[in-house]
């Protein structure tokens, strides 16, 4: 009795053994990559420090003055140089048409409604434009209403005949929100086969 008794504790005792040298093992595993990722670390962070000494010794203005003078073409500005917005010839007013423009044929009598209007002003009521502006938007239809639900527990024996009828009563308020939504479609296609 004693024998099986210590075979099992003996094996179970070998098995903790390599289950805690595998464990060790791989948390030496990751020390090590913890340790070449900290290298790696510290390696960019000075290569970074380094460009940025790099980078702002290059930006240095007295010597892109010097590059700049030396590589490019270019003088400071002059005052005869600048200029006033009342300089610019005006943009000429023209109704685009449909044939020269990317515009569609019934848009053009818009624009032309828009550029033609007095300033300040809205277009004439005959115009698409006034028309939009003026138009409602469309309702949408109302929601149907949930039909009610009566909680039951599950504990709560449950009749067959309230169960038909309130199948039944669902399957009524169902079809009557569908009628109202799609607006009695089957008799539309009833009427449309004949």
């Amino acid at each position: 009795m004693k024998r099986p008794a210590t075979l099992i504790i003996f094996g179970l005792a070998v098995f903790a053994g390599a289950m805690l040298f595998g464990v060790a093992f791989e948390v030496s595993n990751l020390e090590d990559r913890l340790t070449g990722l900290n290298k790696e670390i510290t390696r960019d962070r000075d290569a970074i420090h380094v460009l940025r000494a790099e980078w702002s010794y290059l930006n240095q203005p007295e010597r892109l003055d010097g590059l700049s003078q030396r590589h490019l073409e270019l003088r400071p500005l002059e005052g005869r140089q600048f200029s006033d917005i009342a300089a610019l010839p005006m943009r000429p007013n023209r109704v685009p048409t449909p044939t020269t423009d990317p515009v569609s044929a019934e848009t053009a009598p818009a624009i032309a409604a828009l550029v033609n209007a007095e300033p300040g002003g809205l277009p004439s009521a005959e115009t698409p434009i006034a028309t939009a502006l003026t138009a409602k938007p469309k309702l949408k239809p109302a929601a149907p209403r949930r039909p009610a639900r009566n909680v039951r527990l599950a504990s709560q024996r449950i009749s067959p005949e309230a169960t038909t009828s309130t199948a039944a009563s669902d399957k009524a308020a169902l079809d009557a929100a569908l009628r109202a939504i799609f607006g009695n479609t089957a008799s539309n296609r009833e009427g449309a086969s004949r």
